[in-house]
């Protein structure tokens, strides 16, 4: 893992969280993964698996409304 460089932050700066649209784009994505997913466990018949998967994409359907 690469070292992170926090002398901007001895110095009064601050540390740069993600923007908005990148947030999205990632959860964007693990909604893209989930979908295949379900697909996989849907069509194997885990009803189990399914149910939890449909509650993952619910949750992350819910952190895209903004």
């Amino acid at each position: 893992m690469a070292e992170r460089d926090n002398s901007r932050l001895l110095n009064g700066g601050e540390e740069m969280g993600m923007t908005n649209e990148q947030y999205k784009g990632i959860l964007l994505d693990q909604l893209a993964d989930l979908r295949r997913i379900l697909k996989l466990v849907t069509k194997a018949g885990n009803a189990e698996a399914q149910e939890e998967v449909e509650d993952q994409i619910a949750k992350l359907n819910e952190k895209l409304k903004f």
